[in-house]
């Protein structure tokens, strides 16, 4: 087993935690109505290549299912910061719990690796740098191209956010994976992935940060706000600002490591 934390990710992540809050302006906003389309992107519009982070949302609540805003401005958020995104509304991930999360994270794996291909082929978009990123169930699927015995080309990293982890079985990666969860989380338990964790191989690293007192949909500001009661179905969420803004700052740190995307 080699549960390991990079030098040069540690370093960020840590650096991080010393940092005070600036002032942010949250533009809220309700589901979609309906399912958006497969791909989403967005694109920065200056010269060169980009590297690409393909968002995978998760399912269940409609505040963090694929029609939630706050995929949007995550998108929006990369693009500022020099990224080219992509949200993928993967099949069945707006049809709400407990249905979307029996869905194989195999189907979700499979949409992933055609959405992947959509983003590469975009204009501006550097193929050989591509992260991936998912909440939930989507997450689930993350874990399974991370856990794929070839490595999908161009893959820097990948990172998976409150996920519903494996079984604890022996597993290899060459891909550095970063699990983002939240201590309290009683819908996808952080004691279920660092079991699952520690059954890798490696090579890879993995970098495991767990935010405390926080649960499940930490990150989903619309969760904090009344005016959106009437979205707070299903799965219980546990929005949190300190958390969501510390979250932001170590998924830019993660994602601008410098680390080999391998052949």
């Amino acid at each position: 087993m080699r549960l390991r934390l990079a030098a040069a990710c540690a370093a960020a992540l840590l650096t991080a935690a010393c940092q005070t809050p600036q002032a942010t302006i949250s533009r809220l906003a309700a589901p979609l109505a309906a399912d958006p389309p497969t791909l989403r992107t967005a694109l920065p519009e200056t010269p060169g290549l980009h590297p690409a982070v393909l968002i995978v949302p998760a399912c269940d609540a409609p505040l963090v299912s694929s029609r939630a805003a706050l995929y949007t401005r995550y998108a929006e958020n990369l693009k500022a910061e020099g990224f080219a995104a992509g949200i993928l509304a993967w099949p069945g991930s707006g049809a709400g719990d407990p249905s979307c999360n029996t869905i194989a994270p195999a189907k979700i794996a499979s949409a992933i690796l055609g959405a992947v291909k959509a983003l590469q082929a975009q204009p501006g978009v550097d193929p050989r740098r591509l992260h991936l990123v998912g909440w939930g169930h989507g997450g689930r699927g993350v874990l399974e191209i991370v856990m794929a015995d070839k490595r999908l080309t161009g893959l820097v990293s990948a990172i998976a956010v409150y996920p519903d982890c494996p079984k604890p079985e022996a597993w290899k990666t060459n891909v550095t994976l970063f699990l983002a969860l939240g201590e309290n989380d009683a819908v996808n338990p952080p004691a279920d992935c660092r079991a699952w964790a520690e059954k890798s191989d490696g090579p890879a690293p993995i970098a495991i940060t767990r935010y405390e007192d926080v649960g499940y949909g930490f990150d989903v500001a619309e969760a904090g706000d009344a005016a959106f009661a009437a979205y707070m179905t299903g799965t219980p969420l546990t929005f949190d600002a300190s958390t969501e803004w510390q979250f932001g700052i170590d998924l830019l740190k993660f994602l601008r490591l410098k680390i080999d995307a391998g052949a």
